[in-house]
């Protein structure tokens, strides 16, 4: 029987602060629990201390990240909370269409900063092909980052259960998505290629060095705020301030707060800043 006791949990939150930033409190100790115990019962290792043992010390880059698929959730779905890209059409693509708003050079750049399987980009992606009038003049590229390479396996792919997509508009299905099968004979629905295109895909570490510049007209870093420390979420944000062009947005979660930042930013609705 794998035994899992406060040392242990101790460890794991440390690791997780030390390599990625997460903040694990003694409010998740059950949940760890649980999931470190279903994990290790498929692993080579028969104690919680020997297998932290060899992620301190022997643990590989892939080590580590199956770690840090078994400490994070990667929960996301299409269109998923709406309000923000109902923010979107009405205050920055509507002003777009009607020339009350210019982009600097035409270009537009949207960074999906914990993309998770995809549908948060592949979404807004979409979104901005159906509301702004010009993107096909425009040079429209999303940036969609995650740490785990299990999720972005799946995103790059683009292919998902085709109940995912039951919820959307019937114009959303038939434009954007192409139907098929899965080698279980299970309904899957892929990505057309006219958004995928508009989608790259990289595996980042918020906490680690960023190897882009922007500026970003918009970033979405929506529910993974919530995993870090104050400090942490100050620093982060901060450092996502300097890719953020000047009126540029932060779209975060819709259960998450940026005012007791004390940071250069301006609330234009609930979980919608401008810089």
């Amino acid at each position: 029987m794998i035994t899992f006791d406060k040392t242990d949990f101790s460890r794991i939150a440390e690791i997780a602060q030390k390599r990625w930033g997460l903040h694990i409190t003694d409010a998740k100790r059950d949940l760890v629990t649980a999931r470190m115990t279903k994990f290790l019962r498929k692993s080579q290792f028969q104690a919680m201390s020997d297998y932290l043992d060899f992620i301190e010390k022997d643990a590989s880059k892939d080590d580590l990240l199956a770690l840090f698929d078994v400490l994070s959730t990667n929960m996301t779905s299409f269109f998923r909370e709406r309000q923000h890209f109902d923010y979107l059409e009405r205050e920055f693509y509507t002003p777009l269409n009607r020339g009350n708003l210019t982009l600097s050079n035409r270009r537009l750049r949207i960074w999906s900063a914990a993309c998770s399987t995809g549908a948060e980009p592949y979404t807004i992606a979409m979104h901005a092909m159906e509301h702004f009038d010009n993107w096909k003049a425009t040079d429209f590229k999303v940036l969609a980052t995650d740490l785990s390479n299990t999720v972005l396996q799946t995103a790059k792919k683009a292919v998902y259960p085709a109940d995912e997509i039951a919820g959307l508009d019937s114009e959303y299905k038939s434009k954007y998505f192409i139907t098929g099968k899965n080698e279980r004979g299970d309904k899957t629905v892929q990505v057309d290629a006219s958004v995928r295109n508009l989608v790259t895909i990289r595996r980042l570490n918020l906490i680690g060095p960023w190897p882009f510049s922007g500026p970003f007209d918009i970033i979405f870093c929506r529910n993974v705020l919530f995993y870090f420390d104050k400090e942490t979420r100050y620093t982060l944000v901060q450092r996502m301030l300097e890719m953020l062009r000047p009126g540029g947005l932060l779209i975060v979660g819709s259960s998450e707060s940026l005012n007791n930042l004390d940071l250069p930013l301006r609330t234009v609705q609930p979980s919608v800043y401008v810089k």
